[in-house]
C-alpha cells in the first residue's frame, strides 16, 4: 500500500524583474526557484500560466503534492476578479485570467493579492512582524510597496482593495506613472536611490552596491553621505505620514534599498521628528526574510486572506 503524499503549499511572488516560486510544508521551505520574469513575457500569453504550472510541478518531490497556490503581484491587483491590472510593471502577467487559468490546471484552491499584503503576511507569520498588533510594511524596492496588517488581516478600501499607499504625495515636481505629481514612489524607491548613485558612482552595478562598499565609499566622498542621508529624509516623508495615520506598533523595511537602512537611518530619523506630544510611535526594524517574504506570504494567502 502507497503511503500518502506530502501535501505542500505553493506561492509565486510576481515582480517586474523576478517571479519566485516556493514551495512550502508548513512554513519550512522544501524547493524554491526565481526566474527572470522577462522569461514569461518571451511567451505568448497563452502559454503563460502552462508555464507557471510547469515550473511548479517541476519543483515539487516525486513523494509530495501540491495541495494549494497562492499569488502576490505587484499592483494593482482586482481582488474580486483574480486579475492583475499592472500594465505599468507586470504587463505580462496583466489584463488576463491568470489565476482563474492556473487553478484549472492544477485543481487547487488558489488566491492572489497584491506583492505588498504577501510580504508582510510572511513577515507576520515568520519573520520581523511575529505577534505585531499592527504591522505597517514597506517595501523599497523598484517602486514602493505598502501593506498594514490589522490584528494579522490586511487594511482594505472600501471596495475591498490593497491601498496604493506608495504613491502619496510627499512634494516635488515629478509626474508619477500613477498619475501625481511629487509621489512618493518617484521621490524614495530604490529606482531614485540608485539613479543617484549612479551619478557619483558610475562604476558600480547595483548588485555591487553594499552596505560595505557604500560604507567605504562615503567615508572617502562626502558627497554620498549626503545622498543617502537625503535619500533617509526622502523616506521618512512618506513613512511619517503613514505612521501618523496608522499608529503602527512594528514597521518592517524591506527591498533591495533596505538592507541599506544603517546608512540612511539618521536622515530617517530626522524627518520623522516631532514636537513635543505628536511623537511618532512604534519600532522600524529590518526584514528578517528579505527577498524569500513574498512567496512564502503568497503560499500562506488561501488560508489566512481576509473575506474581503
Amino acid at each position: 500500500m502507497s503511503q500518502p503524499k506530502r501535501l505542500l503549499r505553493a506561492g509565486i511572488d510576481m515582480g517586474g524583474t523576478g517571479t519566485r516560486l516556493i514551495l512550502l510544508e508548513d512554513l519550512r521551505e522544501v524547493a524554491a526557484a526565481t526566474l527572470p520574469t522577462a522569461h514569461f513575457a518571451a511567451l505568448p500569453q497563452a502559454q503563460r500560466a502552462p508555464e507557471l504550472v510547469t515550473q511548479l510541478r517541476s519543483l515539487c518531490p516525486a513523494d509530495a503534492a501540491i495541495e494549494s497556490l497562492g499569488i502576490g503581484a505587484s499592483g494593482p491587483v482586482n481582488n474580486h476578479t483574480g486579475i492583475i491590472e499592472n500594465d505599468d510593471t507586470l504587463a505580462c502577467f496583466s489584463g488576463f485570467p491568470l489565476l482563474a487559468e492556473m487553478a484549472q490546471q492544477l485543481g487547487v484552491p488558489t488566491a492572489i493579492d497584491n506583492d505588498a499584503v504577501v510580504a508582510a503576511l510572511g513577515e507576520y507569520q515568520a519573520g520581523a512582524g511575529q505577534q505585531s498588533q499592527r504591522m505597517l510594511m514597506v517595501t523599497l524596492g523598484t517602486g514602493i510597496g505598502v501593506a498594514l496588517l490589522n490584528q494579522g488581516q490586511p487594511w482594505r478600501t472600501i471596495d475591498g482593495r490593497h491601498p496604493e499607499a506608495g504613491h502619496i504625495p510627499v512634494g516635488g515636481d515629478d509626474r508619477c506613472y500613477c498619475g501625481a505629481t511629487g509621489c512618493w514612489e518617484m521621490a524614495a524607491s530604490r529606482g531614485w536611490l540608485q539613479q543617484a548613485l549612479r551619478a557619483l558612482l558610475p562604476d558600480l552595478a547595483w548588485p555591487q552596491i553594499t552596505p560595505e562598499t557604500l560604507t567605504a565609499a562615503s567615508q572617502q566622498d562626502e558627497r554620498i553621505a549626503a545622498l543617502l542621508y537625503h535619500y533617509g529624509e526622502r523616506v521618512g516623508r512618506g513613512l511619517g505620514t503613514l505612521l501618523t495615520l496608522y499608529g503602527p506598533d512594528v514597521t518592517v523595511l524591506s527591498g533591495s534599498a533596505a538592507r541599506l537602512l544603517p546608512l540612511f537611518n539618521d536622515g530617517m530619523q530626522a524627518a520623522l521628528q516631532r514636537a513635543s506630544g505628536y511623537a511618532l510611535q512604534g519600532q522600524i526594524v529590518q526584514s528578517a526574510l528579505g527577498d524569500a517574504a513574498g512567496a512564502l506570504g503568497a503560499a500562506l494567502l488561501p488560508t489566512l486572506r481576509d473575506p474581503a
